[in-house]
């Protein structure tokens, strides 16, 4: 029924995605039948192992030559080179037909539906093969296949609404069965969340240091948190949560930069509840993010002169958005206030700010950052001519947060190692505070944001008691915490206050010139025409190759 080559394949990948980890020890070879794959526990693992390619594809860090970040359909991030793939990004904000049926660049719905038919054919073949082994340890790898299974639907959800449910365990869908009608959304969040609750019962809390990095019952409570939020299932989302909350996690401390910025250079720490591992160095499993992203003088050495880096940086809207210290008190930071900040306008920030963004002046690999017009990074205005060969910031930032800081790296053969956080304890805080507050429990909702601002040293909020001001407060720290992470685009979505974010807007950055032994400092613009974010963006279109082969799948609303 199945070509052999798949389980040659599956563990090779696995041997690849997670060496970093020193998961696996063995070295397949020759070809593997269905009977191998189900011959051994360790045999299994390999095949099971194979399969968390899913959560390498959805890392915003293996990039490759687009450069494609879920943040970067978002207010908080600006893409520099017109040119990046194409400017694709910067495109699907100008052109008001870039996106549809026949052509989105972001959709995800070929590659999730090959991922869902294989590891549906996992549940056919362990009926088949899977009876000689311990049922406890088979319980645990179906558990881990599971909670993939959900995450390829979620992610494909999240984009395209209601989406056709083929989730059979007794048969593979062939031919015959290519015909079939999208499920609601809320028939696909049902069966979500049911997968997730599976999984989590027969998931282990923890694995072994050789297996760190495998799926535990806590990314399947998290996991199950941010499918009900999404959902709007809130009493769903606070349970979930709450059973998080139960297990060996903790907020790691935050009050200086250094110790906040531990949660992303830290492997295994204890806020981590998916990440996703890397390892630098050729021919292992590294990625490219610094490549495109660095501060540009840092790439000089392998491109002749010519620098690379700075292709998207963080906008003035991200970098605006953490608080600064004044006569000892944190308030929001204000541009107009340059005088009363002392014309230091990175200077005592909250430390969130220096863990996610890198500024003109910040001190970076034993150097200082020159984000300066004429500086050894320098700084570029924005301009869809074409300026390949002319790598700078159009904003005035790099991204930190994710960034390699490694001598070692030397951007040919030895890229990156840094991990991906699919989900961490803090996201867990801001699903349960957003549940609570939609149930207008602000009280409870308050409580969890000022767990999260009192790790960093920032004062309480004020309560407030209605939806839309609660809001304005839990977006903030949404940006603060989880920026770069992949959460803001879906967030506005979700909120339902993407056009009016979006939509006929235009982004900023801060130009900065020399003066002297000082730095005069200009907002400016960093786009040069109004985005548009029509209503119909707040949902992807149904791919055409799918209208023409599937005659039951119709089409979304807002694209017909």
């Amino acid at each position: 029924m199945k070509n052999i080559k798949k389980y040659i394949l599956g563990m090779a990948t696995a041997l690849c995605l997670c060496q970093s980890c020193n998961v696996l020890d063995i070295d397949p070879t020759g070809n593997y039948s269905e009977t191998t794959a189900f011959n051994s526990i360790k045999n299994l693992d390999l095949y099971v192992k194979g399969f968390y390619s899913i959560f390498y594809v959805n890392s915003q860090l293996y990039v490759d030559a687009n450069c494609l970040m879920d943040d970067g359909a978002s207010d908080l991030i600006k893409y520099s080179w017109y040119g990046v793939d194409g400017g694709k990004m910067n495109r699907f904000f100008y052109q008001s037909n870039f996106v549809t049926p026949q052509g989105n660049f972001r959709s995800n719905w070929n590659d999730m539906y090959t991922r869902i038919r294989q590891l549906n054919e996992y549940f056919y073949d362990l009926k088949k093969y899977g009876n000689g082994l311990n049922p406890e340890e088979v319980a645990a790898r179906t558990a881990e296949i599971r909670f993939m299974r959900a995450f390829a639907y979620q992610e494909l959800v999240i984009r395209h609404g209601g989406v056709i449910l083929r989730t059979s365990e007794e048969y593979i869908d062939g031919p015959e069965e290519r015909a079939k009608a999208r499920s609601s959304e809320t028939e696909c969040w049902d069966f979500i969340l049911e997968e997730y609750k599976k999984a989590a019962n027969d998931l282990p809390e923890s694995w072994a240091n050789s297996d760190a990095g495998r799926l535990t019952k806590g990314a399947a409570y998290g996991m199950q948190a941010r499918a009900a939020l999404y959902a709007k299932r809130w009493d769903k989302a606070i349970e979930a949560c709450e059973e998080v909350l139960k297990l060996d996690y903790t907020l790691l401390p935050g009050t200086s930069y250094e110790s906040y910025y531990k949660i992303f250079t830290s492997v295994n720490n204890k806020e981590l509840i998916l990440p996703v591992y890397y390892e630098k160095g050729q021919n292992k499993k590294q990625h490219n993010f610094d490549t495109y992203f660095c501060p540009p003088f840092d790439s000089k050495p392998w491109t002749g002169g010519t620098n690379n880096g700075a292709a998207a940086t963080p906008s003035d809207e991200y970098a605006s958005s953490f608080d600064i210290k004044v006569n000892g008190v944190y308030q929001a930071f204000d541009w107009d206030k340059l005088n009363v900040y002392g014309n230091k306008p990175f200077d005592n920030r909250e430390p969130r700010f220096y863990a996610s963004i890198l500024y003109n002046g910040a001190s970076w690999k034993g150097r200082t950052l020159q984000l300066y017009v004429d500086g050894d990074d320098g700084y570029m205005d924005f301009s869809t001519a074409g300026q390949d060969n002319v790598h700078r910031s159009t904003t005035g930032y790099i991204f930190r947060k994710f960034m390699s800081n490694d001598p070692e790296y030397n951007f040919t053969n030895v890229l990156s190692g840094q991990y991906w956080i699919e989900m961490r304890l803090a996201e867990i805080y801001l699903i349960r505070s957003e549940a609570y507050a939609r149930k207008n429990e602000f009280e409870k909702a308050y409580a969890d944001l000022k767990t999260i601002r009192d790790r960093v040293g920032l004062p309480q909020l004020e309560q407030k008691n209605n939806w839309s001001d609660y809001l304005t407060d839990l977006a903030k720290e949404r940006i603060c915490e989880l920026g770069l992470e992949g959460h803001r685009y879906f967030d506005l979505i979700r909120w339902g206050i993407a056009v009016q974010t979006l939509n006929q807007k235009r982004l900023h950055g801060i130009k900065i010139e020399k003066k002297g032994n000082d730095f005069a400092y200009e907002k400016v613009e960093c786009d040069t025409q109004d985005r548009l974010f029509p209503e119909r963006y707040t949902i992807f279109p149904i791919p055409f190759s799918e209208l023409q082969t599937n005659i039951l799948c119709e089409q979304n609303d807002l694209w017909k």
